[in-house]
C-alpha cells in the first residue's frame, strides 16, 4: 500500500458527525498524515455502500484540548502504520474524537471511514452473555442450571459425564473447564468453511477437561458456543434473530448483528499484517463466541446503554458488571484485569471503575472500553490483527479521564 496510509480524521466539528458517517452526498473531513486537508472521501466511493444516519448528540468544544492530543496521537500512529481502523471516544455523550484510518479493501483501495463494519471478534462475548441474562430475566433458564438437559437432544445424543456439573453461568463466565476450541490443531484450517451449531460442539465434547467445573479460570470460546446453543434452545429461533429481537433491535444498533456468512457489503476485509490479506472467515464457525460485525457508532451506543438501563434492568446491568471469577495473577488474556465478569474483565484505571473485553480473530484486532461511573466510552476496531487495540484504547481512555478530572 501506500506509504501515507488513507486517513479520515473526523473531529467533534458539528453534531452532525457525532453519531455516524456524514451522509453519503456529503464529503468527509480528510487529513493527510502531512496534515494537508482534502475532501471527497464520500461514502459510496469504490463501491462502498455503508450508511448511518444515526442521531446526532451534543459535542464538545472544537478547541478541546483533550480532543487534539487524541486526533494526534491517532494520527501519529497511522503515519507510523501502526494503526488501521476506526476509532470513537465518548465522554458523558460528547464526542472527543471519532478517526478512521487505512484501508478497509487494500485490492479495491476503499478506505476505512468512522462507520465502517468490521469483525468484533470476542467482543461479541458481551452480547452473549446479556443475551443469557435476559433469558434468565425472562425465566427461560437459570444461570445455575446444568447445560446438559438445554444440549440433549438437539446437539448432543449424550452428555459426557464430565459436562453433567456444568453451569450455565460457568459457559460464559470461562470456568466450566472445557478446552478452547480455538486450541485444537483444525480450528484455522476450517474457518473458511460453513458448519452448524451441533457441528461446532461435536468438534470438543470429548475433549478432556482442563480442570474440575467452576474451580478454576481459563479462556475458552467453547463455552460460548454452547451459550449461543442454549439461546438457540429456549427461545427456538436462531442465534442472530434472538440478538435482532433482543438487543440490536430495540436498541437501534443498525449495523450490527450476526452472518452465518459474511457481514453486509462494504465491511472491512481482514489483514494480519498490513499488505498480508487474511483467509476469509465463515461466521458459522465464529458463531455466539466471535461471530458478531459492528462498527465503532454502535457498540459507543451499546456500552451507553448499560449506563443509561437501556439494555436490561439496572440489577441486571449491575449482574453483568459483577465479578464472577478471579484472574490468574497474569490478569485474564495476560491483560490488566482482576476479575471477569460476564462478557467483561473487570479493571481500575487511575482509580476509575473500568469494564472492557478485548477482540482478536484472523485479520482483525478490537478493544471496547467502558468506565461506567465517568459514562467514557471507548472503542478502537483494526481489520489489521497485529494492532495493540487494546493499548490505544487504554491511552485514550487516560486521556479522557485526566480531561475530565480537570474539568471537576
Amino acid at each position: 500500500m501506500a506509504k501515507w496510509p488513507n486517513i479520515v480524521g473526523v473531529l467533534v466539528i458539528s453534531a452532525a458527525l457525532t453519531g455516524g458517517a456524514v451522509p453519503s452526498a456529503t464529503p468527509a473531513l480528510a487529513v493527510s498524515a502531512g496534515g494537508t486537508g482534502v475532501t471527497g472521501l464520500g461514502a459510496d466511493r469504490g463501491g462502498f455502500t455503508q450508511k448511518s444516519d444515526p442521531p446526532a448528540t451534543p459535542t464538545a468544544p472544537t478547541d478541546d484540548q483533550t480532543a487534539a492530543a487524541m486526533q494526534e496521537y491517532l494520527r501519529d500512529l497511522a503515519a507510523k502504520e501502526q494503526f488501521t481502523g476506526s476509532a470513537l471516544v465518548k465522554r458523558r455523550g460528547k464526542v472527543l474524537v471519532r478517526f478512521a484510518a487505512g484501508e478497509a479493501d487494500e485490492e479495491k483501495h476503499i478506505p476505512n471511514r468512522p462507520d465502517t463494519v468490521f469483525r468484533i471478534a470476542s467482543v461479541t462475548k458481551q452480547f452473549t452473555s446479556m443475551l443469557i441474562l435476559k433469558l434468565r430475566d425472562r425465566g427461560l433458564l437459570g444461570l445455575d442450571d446444568p447445560v446438559c438437559p438445554y444440549l440433549v437432544p438437539s446437539y448432543l445424543k449424550a452428555c459426557p459425564k464430565a459436562w453433567r456439573p456444568i453451569t450455565v453461568r460457568e459457559t460464559v463466565t470461562h470456568t466450566s473447564g472445557i478446552p478452547d476450541i480455538q486450541l485444537l490443531p483444525d480450528f484455522y484450517s476450517k474457518l473458511s468453511q460453513p458448519t452448524t451449531t451441533r457441528e461446532l460442539i461435536q468438534r470438543f465434547v470429548h475433549e478432556p477437561l482442563d480442570f474440575k467445573p467452576g474451580t478454576c479460570w481459563k479462556y475458552t470460546n467453547s463455552g460460548y458456543i454452547l451459550a449461543g446453543a442454549i439461546i438457540q434452545k429456549v427461545t427456538r429461533k436462531p442465534y442472530g434473530t434472538v440478538l435482532r429481537n433482543m438487543i440490536t433491535g430495540p436498541l437501534g444498533l443498525q449495523h450490527t448483528g450476526y452472518s452465518r456468512g459474511n457481514p453486509p457489503e462494504g465491511y472491512a476485509k481482514g489483514y494480519l499484517t498490513l499488505g498480508s490479506p487474511a483467509a476469509p472467515i465463515n461466521g458459522s464457525q465464529a458463531f455466539s463466541a466471535t461471530g458478531i460485525y459492528s462498527n465503532a457508532d454502535d457498540i459507543v451506543r451499546w456500552d451507553r446503554a448499560f449506563g443509561a438501563h437501556e439494555v436490561a434492568p439496572p440489577a441486571t446491568v449491575k449482574k453483568a458488571f459483577t465479578p464472577q471469577a478471579s484472574c490468574p495473577s497474569s490478569g485474564c488474556l495476560h491483560l490488566p484485569s482482576t476479575a471477569y465478569a460476564f462478557g467483561w474483565l473487570v479493571d481500575r484505571l487511575d482509580g476509575h471503575r473500568l469494564r472492557y473485553h478485548p477482540g482478536l480473530l484472523l485479520g482483525y484486532a478490537a478493544s471496547n472500553m467502558y468506565l461506567p461511573d465517568d459514562d467514557i466510552a471507548v472503542v478502537v476496531l483494526s481489520n489489521v490483527e497485529n494492532t495493540d487495540t487494546n493499548g490505544i484504547a487504554r491511552h485514550l481512555a487516560t486521556l479522557a479521564l485526566k480531561s475530565s478530572e480537570c474539568a471537576c
